[in-house]
């Protein structure tokens, strides 16, 4: 069944939504009908009891309009084959009719994709010379719904009557002159594409009569790739409506904070947002996961049920080493050979793959974010996510690619550390509060800059040689300038160069015709980190090794052999320099103990040699690194706690002769540098800030964070550079430099907040979601310090100190006339020395648990302690007791709620059960 057709004649009982939370550890009752009983085995399975349920999503019945009612020709009710239409589908039929530009941002799996077809489909039918374009981020996603395009037009028959017209497809290898060939009046295209080929003869034909430019999965063109985006669809309406054409703009996207800002900032139109879905929810539940430091035994678990349960899984990684580590462990393996699968940017035939996995009766597919935008795996039941992966947009998109069709499940499995403990943002998000909020609070905000002064003039002179070429007046620049010819340039970047992994056998036999069809396609980088010469590797659960590179113009030949290798596998050495160009830089401003200053800059990567790695699954403690005994369950040695891990082994590491180095990428940071005389810690507090600072300046600049980058300055972990990782910059770091004294407010409010305790800090406040710079030159972990960098911020002149937390934070060289009292921070423990858990924190742990509500992610990143071990801890402790003013000494029962609206119910001796609201109880534990 299509994506966009109503989901109607469901005979499945729809599931009844929870109305309370459940106990901690405690798997919340499902409903016995059987799709949800698979379900709720399948979530047995893979954690026991140690699920519990985050929100639940309410079902919604069909909200439909009968398509007689829509004036749609008998071909378009054909092609759309369901009685009725959702009614944001019919409003955006409406809209559409009327010469509107339209927005659509309804939720994932809402059938976007039919509220446009009908319009385009019974317009080209009305119009014999209209066409209509399709742009899509990806070729996959391309090729995913050019499959529906032609499926609408088949039933429709408008590819076979006399009037109709093929479909053309221009992506990959497509050349203009057959996509755009006479008579196609539909056509799929990239934006890399269309980029270097408004010039084509037949493409300006094709846009003369342009009626429609679909813009899906829209919220891809955002942050760097957006703003080139920008200039090109902009280069390509100017040049359609200088030809004649007056074509409307459709735009599909994810829930984004700012839609028609959007729509104007990339396109230039005004479109009306159409955000009211009438589709049906078919109820979805999302479960915190924990596999308690076991993740070989989770994964065999996912595996094992998904084929016994006849279910298919998609679970999301942020890395690519992870996704390609579980895919081979499992493809190894004869029993899940055939059931696992794999999806990510640069694995060859990534539609064949996804084709197969559809195909499946069950499985599970390991993959990363490529697959978030767009792509319908329309059964797909079970979705986890490894992980946050980086914003609240792409959790919706993931989650959402489960319970299409059916009730659906999203286990939500939070990254841990080397130490067994949540990552910071993963621990925030196990609040079932905070995760309500990342589901039903607002997103992001998607930025474009289509004015960038960096890329603008480029565009400009673009589009003065199309009109050139079409014998149309020249555009001018704002100022009436006439910017020369520009260099070829990429809508991406420049790292996409051809790098084709081929097999030495094929290419003796093909040549270069071997680079149609590679094992694999990695982007420079990765094939510099992972595919250089006497690289080994595992691709489809066969082991190969790189023998040598050969160069041609088409793109560069990995050539390997097949190699038994034993799950071997090679990890690139490189570090990012960052070095200002001389006379490019403004001069420094001082604020007490902090210095920075702006400009140009060159970054560039070195690559210097590899490690040979084996990835293996072993017990260790996490005090000793020692390997326990198969029944020790606290280290003989020096007690500390014993955890499954899945880790990388060092087997040799090879340092090349000549290190090789990359083109310089030329662009703009931000420099800022800290006095390290005045903190006792400065490593800890350059480093806090540098999160702060990537953290704050999105918020500030509104840009995408994925635009921005960060590094240390050579030999000097006092000061580091935030630069704009796009060549030729974007703009960000020279705003953030004129914005740096109020991000620098705002960076102390962040480390004054009390949300948590510990000198590493937690998402709330200093935690960042990703670190360009982890490690010391010496390989220890690079050090954090909350208190630190506070002591350092109250230091700053100008900065507004909380008088309730001043005496406590500011350091010894301080303007001593400011109204607080001087303190140093307390020492903090070695970079990769967990912290001593605190004494008696069973009983703490059962507080945060049993009495505050805290998911038990949360309370093991507060205690620094993994979970199996808080869970094993609290199972041997006595129900709390606690003392009321009133009614003195009892126990508790029961707890209901989270955050300020908690209620606790508690058993008092001669008095009985109270239910209390706790934040103005004034309970407190008795030891």
């Amino acid at each position: 069944m299509p994506a966009f057709a109503p989901r109607q004649g469901n005979s499945r009982k729809q599931p009844t939504p929870a109305t309370s939370s459940p106990p901690p550890f405690r798997l919340p009752f499902m409903s016995a009908e059987p799709h949800f009983s698979r379900l709720e085995g399948f979530v047995r399975d893979t954690l026991g009891g140690g699920a519990s349920l985050l929100y639940e999503e309410e079902v919604q019945p069909a909200q439909t309009v009968p398509v007689e009612d829509l004036g749609w020709s008998a071909g378009v009710r054909r092609g759309f084959g369901f009685p009725a239409a959702y009614t944001h589908q019919a409003e955006t039929y409406r809209l559409l009719g009327e010469g509107r530009h339209v927005i659509v941002t309804t939720p994932t799996a809402s059938g976007k994709t039919g509220a446009f077809f009908p319009a385009l489909f019974g317009a080209l039918e009305a119009d014999p010379q209209a066409t209509a374009l399709l742009v899509y981020p990806l070729v996959a996603l391309g090729q995913d719904q050019r499959e529906k395009l032609e499926d609408f037009a088949r039933k429709g028959g408008f590819t076979e009557r006399p009037g109709g017209w093929p479909i053309g497809e221009f992506q990959g290898a497509a050349q203009a002159a057959a996509a755009f060939a006479p008579g196609v009046r539909m056509v799929t295209a990239t934006p890399d594409k269309l980029h270097w080929s408004l010039t084509q003869p037949r493409v300006r034909e094709f846009l003369r009569h342009l009626r429609f430019l679909v813009l899906d999965e829209a919220h891809s063109y955002r942050g760097g790739f957006g703003s080139e985006v920008s200039g090109m669809l902009r280069r390509l309406l100017a040049l359609s409506r200088a030809l004649g054409a007056n074509p409307q703009v459709i735009l599909s996207t994810a829930t984004i904070g700012n839609p028609a800002q959007f729509a104007r900032e990339l396109v230039g139109v005004d479109a009306v947002e159409v955000s009211q879905s009438g589709a049906a929810r078919h109820g979805k539940r999302y479960y915190l996961a924990d596999h308690r430091g076991q993740p070989r035994r989770f994964w065999d678990a996912v595996v094992r049920s998904a084929v016994a349960r006849d279910l298919k899984v998609l679970a999301f990684f942020r890395g690519r080493s992870r996704v390609r580590r579980l895919y081979d462990t499992y493809r190894r393996d004869p029993h899940f050979r055939d059931h696992v699968h794999l999806y990510m940017s640069g694995a060859a035939e990534r539609a064949g793959r996804l084709t197969e996995f559809r195909r499946a009766r069950s499985g599970v597919m390991f993959a990363t974010n490529a697959l978030e935008a767009g792509v319908d795996i329309g059964d797909l039941e079970v979705v986890i996510l490894d992980g946050y992966p980086g914003s609240r947009m792409a959790f919706r998109q993931m989650a959402g690619r489960s319970g299409r069709i059916a009730p659906g499940a999203v286990l939500y499995l939070p990254t841990l550390s080397s130490r067994g403990v949540p990552l910071p943002v993963d621990a925030f998000y196990s609040n079932a509060g905070n995760f309500r909020e990342l589901l039903t609070g607002p997103t992001e905000k998607a930025v474009v800059e289509a004015g960038n002064p960096y890329l603008a003039p480029r565009h400009l002179a673009r589009q003065q040689a199309e009109f050139r070429l079409a014998g149309l007046p020249l555009p001018a620049g704002p100022d009436g300038q006439q910017p020369g010819a520009p260099a070829h340039w990429l809508l991406r970047g420049d790292d996409m160069a051809l790098h084709a992994v081929v097999e030495e056998s094929a290419w003796d036999r093909e040549g270069v015709a071997a680079l149609r069809s590679p094992l694999d396609s990695p982007s420079q980088h990765y094939a510099l980190t992972e595919k250089h010469p006497e690289a080994v590797f595992s691709l489809d659960g066969q082991d190969y090794k790189v023998t040598r590179w050969e160069k041609t113009p088409q793109g560069t030949a990995i050539l390997v052999q097949p190699y038994l290798g034993g799950g071997q596998v090679t990890r690139g050495l490189y570090e990012v320099q960052v070095r200002p160009l001389p006379g490019r830089m403004s001069e420094w401003v001082k604020q007490g103990p902090v210095a920075y200053r702006g400009g140009e800059v060159l970054v560039t990567r070195v690559y210097r040699g590899y490690q040979i790695l084996r990835a293996v699954f072993e017990r260790v403690c996490t005090g000793c690194d020692r390997v326990p005994e198969p029944t020790e369950r606290v280290c003989r040695k020096c007690g500390g706690h014993i955890q499954d891990r899945m880790q990388d082994q060092k087997i040799s590491e090879h340092l090349y002769d000549e290190p090789v180095t990359l083109e310089p990428l030329q662009t703009v940071a931000l420099e800022v540098a800290i006095n390290a005389g005045a903190t006792e810690q400065p490593t800890a507090a350059a480093h806090t800030l540098k999160h702060l600072l990537l953290k704050l300046i999105p918020e500030a600049v509104a840009c995408d964070e994925g635009d921005l980058a960060g590094a240390f300055r050579t030999g000097h972990d006092n000061s580091f550079f935030i630069y704009d990782d796009w060549r030729g910059g974007l703009g960000i770091a020279r705003r953030a430099l004129e914005s740096l004294p109020q991000l620098l407010q705002r960076a102390l409010e962040l480390t004054e907040k009390d949300c948590c305790t510990a000198a590493e800090g937690c998402y709330e406040c200093i935690a960042a979601s990703r670190c360009f710079a982890p490690l010391l030159p010496s390989g220890e972990r690079r050090p954090t310090s909350k208190p630190a960098t506070r002591a350092l911020l109250a230091g700053v002149p100008g900065l507004q100190v909380r008088l309730d937390t001043a005496q406590d934070h500011l350091p010894a060289f301080a303007d001593p006339t400011r109204p607080v009292h001087a303190a140093q921070p307390s020492p903090e423990p070695l970079p990769d020395q967990p912290p001593a858990p605190p004494a008696g924190w069973p009983l703490q742990a059962r507080e945060l648990l049993d009495l505050r509500g805290l998911s038990l992610p949360e309370v093991s990143a507060r205690l620094s302690i993994p979970s199996r071990e808080i869970q094993r801890a609290v199972a041997s402790t006595q129900p709390l007791r606690l003392h009321h003013a009133k009614w003195g000494e009892g126990h508790l029962l029961q707890g209901f709620g989270q955050g300020e609206r908690r209620e606790v119910l508690v058993y008092f001796p001669g008095v009985g059960q109270k239910r209390l609201l706790l934040k103005y109880a004034g309970l407190k534990v008795v030891s």
